[in-house]
């Protein structure tokens, strides 16, 4: 993808949640039921015991004495190692993908803030992409609008041009795009519905576009 886009998929970082706290949970029921019925302990110490070989204490106030029992607080201590390699790793990630979004939502925004005598393109169908093509030909500027993420990927930058994957029905969508100080908004989404809602919602929030 070449040129500038925000996309915010919060759908990948709630499944990858969601499978975090799954394999949490299922690695403390092992420990929990092992300890029980492998390590032969009442429901309290088999809290406790879980707790500590995960998280790699070892107090050494309860010893597995068994091969089995030895086995089994292996593969609990080497599961509290994964867990928490695998928390610290995804923490890093997030904090690091926050802090791109958070870039690169300051970058648009300044981009956004300086754009005047430019054109508004909500959609970019087939109607979109030839009433681009034409401002293209005219050396305009554009803002393009689109919330399929796909339509935009073949886009090449360019400095006349910024493009923004998200919903032009939206009121705080439509208040980052410096209407006020544009050349015209173009509606070309391929809703009728959406687009009348497009155009009441434009010249409710700019009475003179």
């Amino acid at each position: 993808m070449k040129g500038i886009k925000i996309i915010y998929n919060y759908s990948t970082k709630d499944r990858t949640g969601l499978y975090a706290v799954l394999i949490i949970v299922i690695i403390l029921l092992y420990g929990i039921l092992g300890s029980i019925y492998i390590m032969g302990l009442n429901l309290n110490d088999s809290i406790y015991y879980t707790i500590i070989t995960l998280a790699t204490v070892g107090y050494g106030d309860i010893i597995p004495i068994t091969p089995l029992q030895k086995i089994f607080s292996v593969t609990l201590a080497l599961s509290g190692v994964g867990i928490l390699a695998y928390i610290f790793t995804f923490i890093i990630s997030s904090i690091t993908q926050n802090l791109q979004d958070m870039r690169s939502g300051r970058i648009m925004e300044r981009k956004l803030a300086d754009m005047q005598n430019h054109y508004i393109l909500c959609g970019f169908g087939r109607v979109g992409v030839a009433v681009y093509e034409e401002l293209m030909k005219r050396n305009q500027k554009v803002i393009i609008i689109e919330k399929n993420e796909e339509k935009l990927e073949d886009m090449e930058e360019n400095e006349n041009v910024v493009l923004l994957n998200g919903n032009a029905t939206e009121d705080k969508t439509l208040k980052k795009l410096n209407i006020d100080k544009s050349l015209g908004v173009i509606v070309t989404t391929g809703s009728d519905v959406d687009n009348l809602f497009i155009v009441l919602t434009t010249r409710e929030l700019y009475k003179d576009a």
